[in-house]
C-alpha cells in the first residue's frame, strides 16, 4: 500500500489524464510478476482514468512485460520488470504522457520521425539506482508515441538478466535500436534520430 503522501501526490499528477489509460500485463511465473500486477493495482485504485487487464496475447519479445496504452490506441511502449525505485515516477510520466498524447521531441525532429516507414525497435536497459535511465526511457517512449513504426521497451536487467548478458550491457542505460546500433548513457534527441536511422539504412 502506498504511504498517504505517496497516494496524494499521484491522484494530483492523475489530474492531468485526458484519454483513459490501459496497463496490459503479460505475467510470466515468477514472484515479481505478482508483485508489479499487486503495484500497477495500486496506481489504478487512484485514478478511474487508469485500469489495469492481464492478458497472455501482448507480445513482448516474449517476455512477460506491460504495455502503456489508450482504449483506443498502442503506441508502443513497453516495460520489462517492476516499475519501481528510480523508475516508478518514470512510469507514472509515462502514464500521462499516453493518456495526453505529449512527448518530449522538437517539431523539427517530430517531422523526420513522422516519416520513418520501416519498424524500428528500441530497447533501453535500465536499473532501478540508475540517474540517468528514467530520461533515456521517455525519450525513446517519446519516439514511439510519434510513428507507430517505432515500438520502445525498458528493460529491467536485474529482472532480466539473460537478455544482459546477451546484449552485453555493461553499463546504464544502454539503448538498442533493430538489434543493429547502440548506445550508452543519455544521448540528445538529434544523436538518437541518428542512431535511429543508422539502423534502418
Amino acid at each position: 500500500m502506498f504511504p498517504q503522501n505517496v497516494k496524494g501526490s499521484l491522484k494530483n499528477e492523475f489530474t492531468k489524464l485526458i484519454e483513459p489509460v490501459k496497463l496490459i500485463l503479460r505475467k510470466g511465473n515468477t514472484e515479481i510478476d505478482e508483485s508489479t500486477e499487486l503495484l500497477l493495482n495500486e496506481i489504478s485504485s487512484i485514478s478511474d482514468k487508469i485500469r489495469v487487464v492481464v492478458s497472455e496475447e501482448l507480445e513482448c519479445h516474449g517476455y512477460p512485460c506491460i504495455s502503456i496504452e489508450t482504449e483506443s490506441k498502442d503506441y508502443g511502449l513497453r516495460y520489462m520488470g517492476k516499475p519501481d525505485g528510480g523508475e516508478f515516477q518514470t512510469f507514472i510520466n509515462a502514464i500521462i504522457m499516453v493518456s495526453r498524447n505529449e512527448y518530449d521531441l522538437s517539431d523539427r525532429t517530430v517531422e523526420f520521425v513522422e516519416e520513418i516507414d520501416q519498424h524500428v525497435d528500441i530497447k533501453v536497459f535500465v536499473t532501478s539506482s540508475c540517474g540517468w535511465c528514467p530520461p533515456a526511457i521517455l525519450k525513446a517512449y517519446s519516439f514511439a508515441m510519434v510513428n507507430d513504426n517505432i515500438k520502445a521497451t525498458a528493460i529491467d536487467c536485474y529482472a532480466f538478466e539473460d537478455l544482459a548478458i546477451k546484449y552485453n550491457v555493461a553499463a546504464v542505460p544502454k539503448i538498442v535500436i533493430n538489434d543493429k546500433v547502440e548506445m550508452i548513457g543519455l544521448k540528445d534527441e538529434n544523436e538518437f534520430l541518428g542512431h535511429i536511422f543508422s539502423s534502418i539504412t
